[in-house]
């Protein structure tokens, strides 16, 4: 993705899809950070992307810390990516356990 972005930056769209892709991903987290750092400004974090996210078996919990740290103000959790948090049998607890911390379940609930 960092090759595909440093020869064909401007030229990429970074879409929902996309954005889907990196916080579903199992096997790297690192993805998502860097479309944040290269195009934090262009990226809109949506419900799906955040059920994603807290739906990742492998990273999910890295992957939500991530977009709660940098995005956390744009974020609006949703009865939806709670019920992916507490479907997620790998780190669903650990997913569940930030947006405690944060207080959002709170306000979700």
């Amino acid at each position: 993705m960092a090759l595909l972005l440093d020869r064909r930056g401007d030229d990429i769209q970074i879409t929902e899809e996309v954005l889907k892709a990196a916080a579903g991903n199992w096997y790297r987290d690192e993805t998502m950070a860097l479309l944040l750092d290269r195009r934090g400004d262009d990226i809109q974090i949506t419900e799906e992307v955040l059920k994603a996210a807290a739906g990742n078996r492998g990273y999910g919990h890295k992957v939500m810390a991530l977009l709660l740290d940098r995005r956390g103000d744009d974020i609006q959790i949703t009865e939806e990516v709670l019920k992916a948090a507490a479907g997620n049998l790998t780190c669903g607890y650990e997913v569940m356990a930030l947006l405690d911390r944060r207080e959002i379940l709170k306000v979700a609930l």
